[in-house]
């Protein structure tokens, strides 16, 4: 490929280097010069577009990604009337599964209920769920289906003690995971290929899936079996329970991911130090500390890097507070650990992060949607805590390795659309430079995957997992209006 720039992040030299073509052998990049080129060898011309790495996406929940596509997707619902409409248009399925709702920007403190799941489908199972996953709508059919025993945390009860169908905590993870299940595998199948295809399309092929809740061994099995027939994408299945050596049994070299240390800042569930601006009380912490102690130990001594989830500042300490007693204070000498979320982390956590030399995997977009001066953010914590959230630059100025991820369907699956949030974080303190946005998505996503050695850059000898963009992010210094036109995998468009 030449007639256009090609970039690769120099490790060595801690900077992109830039190339005037991509010359690529047996699937592997041999130079970024076209002066390498054999006189035999096939020509592509790139017309004046950009070749980067292809890029990664660090959290993403690949089956509900598929299944919220479509009439599913309730993103657009703004108020409890558009959420009837919207439910009462859902095709009629022995399952009926919605999301994507946010109800934290409906007008006058409307609130999600499970009355229109229970008058349009009645004969169903039925569940929406809301867009940080983290609490959920249910009908009658599906709390059944669930079968939680009554002390089970998170059962929304009225003032008779009769549940409503709204979730939160264990049982709306325990419903979530009972309803999906209940899904037919044909269908779950197939919402994984819509979901991979969409992930190509937007440059997405390292693809770090969360798996939520399956229960026992076989069930992993089949669903990391499963993703090899999803699509061409490069897999990084990650085991969402404090369960170091279930992830060694299947040759892993991380697990964790989604074990919940606390909720989401949305449902009002995420563990605070102080209490909630607009609400009583400080959420809720899922574990104790000595489950946290003996699940960080058990991974350190198996040599598998574990995760959590943490956005509170109580459930970051919770876990700084963990591996600090794990580790001695000092970073683990073969593993890398890390934290998903962390996005309401003081200065003093964000050092103690980093001292610990524990990954972060952010999600910029989590700004975008909710940071703005009056968003949801504000209205949860106050300006004040708000300001000083997701902090980006101020976690990398302290050295912590911050990887991103769109946590989709929470957000757009789309890594460029990642990178512009990152660049224009509402606080222009936290804002990234291009070429580390970059970093985030392409070469410390390869460190964050255990994969820098073979991918993430475009130098001699790397495999050919590239972008092809329509636009030049590093040369224009934004985001702005760059697509991607093409993906390609060990040097073969997949996308």
């Amino acid at each position: 490929m030449s007639g256009g720039r090609v970039y690769g992040f120099d490790p060595h030299a801690a900077r992109w280097a830039c190339g005037d073509a991509l010359v690529v052998r047996d699937g592997h990049v041999v130079s970024l010069r076209i002066t390498d080129a054999d006189a035999g060898t096939p020509h592509i011309p790139l017309d004046g577009r950009a070749v980067y790495p292809a890029f990664a996406d660090c959290h993403v929940h690949l089956t509900d990604t598929g299944l919220f596509l479509g009439p599913a997707d309730l993103s657009g619902v703004r108020d409890a009337a558009g959420f009837e409409r919207a439910v009462a248009a859902l095709p009629y399925a022995g399952v009926v599964l919605a999301g994507n709702y946010d109800d934290s920007a409906w007008p006058h403190g409307e609130r999600a209920s499970a009355a229109p799941l229970e008058r349009e489908h009645a004969g169903s199972i039925a569940m929406a769920v809301r867009v940080d996953g983290h609490s959920s709508v249910v009908n009658r059919r599906a709390l059944e289906l669930a079968a939680l025993a009554p002390e089970t945390p998170g059962i929304e009860r009225d003032e008779h003690g009769v549940p409503t169908g709204t979730l939160f905590l264990e049982a709306n993870w325990r419903a979530q995971a009972r309803v999906l299940a209940a899904v037919p595998p044909k269908q779950r199948r197939a919402a994984e290929r819509r979901a991979t295809e969409l992930a190509l399309r937007e440059g997405a092929l390292h693809l770090h899936v969360q798996l939520v809740g399956l229960g026992d061994r076989e069930a992993y099995a089949a669903e990391i079996a499963a993703l090899r027939d999803a699509g061409p994408a490069k897999w990084h299945p990650k085991i969402c329970e404090p369960d170091a050596a279930l992830a060694r049994s299947f040759g892993l070299p991380y697990v964790g991911g989604d074990v919940f240390l606390d909720g989401s800042i949305g449902s009002g569930t995420a563990a605070l130090t102080a209490p909630y601006h607009d609400r009583p009380g400080c959420g809720t912490l899922m574990h104790g500390d000595d489950e946290v102690v003996a699940y960080f130990a058990e991974a350190e001594a198996l040599g598998v890097s574990a995760g959590v989830h943490a956005i509170g500042d109580a459930a970051i300490e919770q876990c700084l507070r963990a591996w600090e007693t794990v580790l001695g204070g000092q970073p683990s000498p073969r593993n890398r650990h890390f934290i998903e979320h962390f996005e309401i982390a003081t200065p003093a956590q964000i050092a103690r992060a980093a001292r610990l030399g524990l990954f972060l995997s952010m999600q910029p977009q989590f700004d975008a949607l909710w940071g703005a001066p009056g968003g949801m953010y504000d209205a949860r914590l106050g300006a004040e805590r708000a300001r000083g959230m997701n902090a980006l630059r101020s976690a990398r100025s302290a050295g912590a390795v911050v990887v991103g991820g769109d946590d989709s369907p929470v957000c757009r699956l789309s890594p460029l659309e990642g990178m512009r949030a990152a660049m224009q974080h509402h606080n222009l303190a936290e804002r990234l430079t291009v070429e580390d946005a970059l970093q985030m998505y392409t070469y410390d996503a390869a460190r964050f995957g255990h994969a820098e050695r073979e991918t993430g850059t475009l130098l001699p000898g790397y495999a050919a997992d590239f972008v092809v963009l329509d636009g030049d992010p590093i040369a224009a210094r934004s985001f702005d209006g760059v697509r991607v036109g093409e993906t390609w995998s060990d040097g073969v468009r997949v996308a």
